[in-house]
């Protein structure tokens, strides 16, 4: 049987040292069609082993219904990392962050109010297992002492940034081992004593994370400090920067800062993790959000997860990744390359026109997954929704010329607000939106609320991130004379209509346009060259998402700095279908351009956290 050992000095495999010099690409990120490429790059690199997280809510997006096809093929992935002469570093902890979703937990737990996630409640601890089974049962045949790549397991990520239960780490590694799982186990979580050591159980490998900037070196020397009697190990080196909506893109560590890290860390004979070393798309919704209280408002992840990689989003290589190549050959004595990228070509097509829209407001009906009335408002999570829009409608009956400024309590992320099918405005939670008010008129009203999901919040103690309407529905009412009514009622009844938009099967589409500032999918054809990338150039739209042959790319928003969204050419055929769900308002000429290249820094409108009609 093969073996894999931790000791002081080193990684051993079948007790030959191997130094690990590892990168992360994340499966679930790439389509399928795209791994080998990536695959190549790290191995051309120097890399010897690829890490990956395992994202739980998409291998088991309901509760006991289980996905291992397609994205979230993992057996594949490691049968062709194996074929690429690569290791895997498989970090299948519950728990991600990556700026993912919930930070990769199902979205399902949350329905249960009393569980308390990533800890030995047992509520909590019957859930993992029941994903565990199924998922060690897919890992087992993969790992080194079977024949396989896996070398290491993750058990869990930063967790003290969450919490310090060290009996639910101890009881997450034993059901891995009852489970078959039989390699050694790490964890990465910042420097601080607070966080190592709440986080980590001492017998695991652990390792920090870090900027792979010079400075980046002191937590290296904190972690050696601490005499673990473990080699030294940097679980993330953070070779780039998370992209956030509504802000302006900033460089976290140029190519020159990257190696000069990589030089230094290498030098001191640490195992370093490259993350990301090849970027990736945060396709359809699963972007996440981080909120920072006391300091940054509640801010949603761009779609792109391109993070300034080594590696593009699209899979190819910069400045940075044959910076830190560089290095890596002086290291092992190999003479310099030329910097040569492989081949790529993207295509740019002629501007698509959308030539038919559905309007989403009358659709719903027709594209719900649920329908009920409720006489509050209801979350998300308690209708069993995951992803995607709610809409609530409720009748306001009586007729007042007083203005009533509108209030919704608890709302989760971004309502779009509509009274008798006409746009009134937008908010957005924790900011400063816009006084919304109306007056009521003859025969009563239809009050819409349209929420948006904007991701959950992926690290911390708010990771408990309920979507949808979570308190109430009320009305400040203003006096002819500018004095308020004192009213602490609440709009009571709502038809609640759950929009995840799996699919957008049962829309009726029609060549009129809707009318100005309500949401809509516009759709067309489009001619394309087949399995060859394009990037959609959304400049002139305002606020979506978008589908190519029913694949949801992701979203788009005028706030910047993302203008454009990757299409990887595995999704493209000769003919073809765009789907633009529009919140607000069409590009004039209804067009959506092509480019064969992204633009991910476009100006940032950080001061407008909400779209108002012009």
């Amino acid at each position: 049987m093969n073996t894999v050992e931790i000791r002081p000095d080193g990684l051993y495999l079948n007790n030959e040292k191997t130094r690990l010099l590892s990168g992360e690409l994340h499966y679930f990120r790439v389509l399928p069609g795209g791994w080998r490429k990536r695959m190549k790059l790290m191995k051309d690199f120097g890399l010897t082993t690829i890490t990956t997280y395992v994202p739980w809510n998409l291998h088991e997006p309901k509760e006991g219904e289980f996905s291992f096809e397609g994205l979230t093929d993992l057996p594949a992935f490691l049968k062709m990392a194996k074929e690429e002469g690569l290791y895997v570093w498989l970090r299948l902890s519950p728990y991600m962050c990556s700026e993912w979703e919930m930070g990769g937990l199902p979205s399902w737990l949350l329905k249960d109010r009393n569980l308390c996630v990533r800890s030995s409640d047992p509520e909590w601890m019957r859930r993992v297992k029941n994903y565990n089974k199924v998922l060690c049962e897919k890992v087992r045949p993969y790992q080194f002492t079977e024949g396989g790549p896996v070398i290491l397991l993750g058990l869990e990520n930063e967790y003290g940034s969450f919490g310090s239960d060290k009996e639910y780490l101890k009881t997450l590694r034993d059901d891995y081992r009852e489970n078959g799982l039989v390699l050694p186990f790490t964890s990465a979580n910042g420097a601080d004593p607070f966080k190592f050591l709440n986080g980590t159980l001492p017998e695991n490998w652990n390792g920090v994370d870090a900027q792979a900037v010079p400075g980046g070196i002191r937590d290296l020397e904190i972690l050696d400090s601490m005499k673990l009697h473990k080699p030294l190990m940097c679980g993330e080196a953070w070779v780039g920067r998370i992209q956030f909506t509504g802000r302006s893109f900033s460089v976290n560590a140029e190519a020159e800062d990257c190696a000069a890290y990589f030089k230094k860390a290498l030098e001191k004979d640490a195992a370093v993790n490259l993350y990301m070393f090849c970027g990736g798309t945060n396709f359809g919704f699963m972007n996440g959000s981080l909120d920072h209280s006391g300091k940054d408002q509640f801010t949603p992840l761009c779609t792109s997860y391109d993070y300034d990689a080594p590696v593009s989003e699209e899979g190819t290589p910069r400045d940075k990744f044959f910076a830190m190549r560089d290095v890596l050959d002086e290291a092992l004595g190999k003479e310099k390359r030329p910097h040569v990228a492989p081949a790529y070509r993207a295509q740019t097509l002629p501007p698509i026109r959308l030539t038919e829209a559905a309007g989403l407001l009358e659709n719903a009906p027709a594209i719900a997954e649920k329908h009920v009335f409720t006489g509050k408002p209801w979350c998300m999570e308690d209708l069993d929704q995951d992803y995607g829009f709610i809409l609530y409608k409720t009748f306001i009956p009586y007729a007042d010329t007083r203005k009533y400024h509108l209030k919704i309590d608890g709302l989760a992320d971004r309502a779009t607000i509509y009274l008798n099918g006409v746009y009134q405005g937008s908010m957005m939670r924790e900011a400063e939106n816009s006084d919304i008010f109306f007056s009521n008129p003859e025969g009563g009203a239809e009050l819409a609320i349209l929420v948006e999901n904007c991701g959950r919040i992926d690290y911390g103690y708010n990771i408990y991130d309920r979507k949808g309407i979570l308190g109430c529905v009320r009305f400040a009412i203003e006096q002819p004379n500018g004095s308020y009514l004192f009213n602490l009622a609440n709009c009571m009844g709502f038809d609640t209509y759950t929009l995840p938009l799996r699919s957008l099967d049962g829309l009726t589409y029609a060549e009129k346009l809707p009318e100005k500032g309500l949401p809509a999918v516009y759709r067309a054809g489009f001619k394309a060259e087949a399995g060859v990338d394009t990037f959609l150039d959304m400049e002139g739209w305002h606020r979506g998402c978008v589908w190519v042959n029913g694949f949801n790319l992701g979203r788009y928003t005028e706030l910047g700095p993302q203008r454009t969204l990757y299409v990887p050419g595995e999704l493209l055929k000769e003919e073809n279908v765009i789907e633009v769900l529009e919140l607000h308002e069409p590009k004039d000429d209804l067009t959506v351009g092509t480019l064969d290249h992204a633009i991910l820094d476009a100006p940032a409108d950080e001061a407008d956290v909400k779209f108002e009609l012009k």
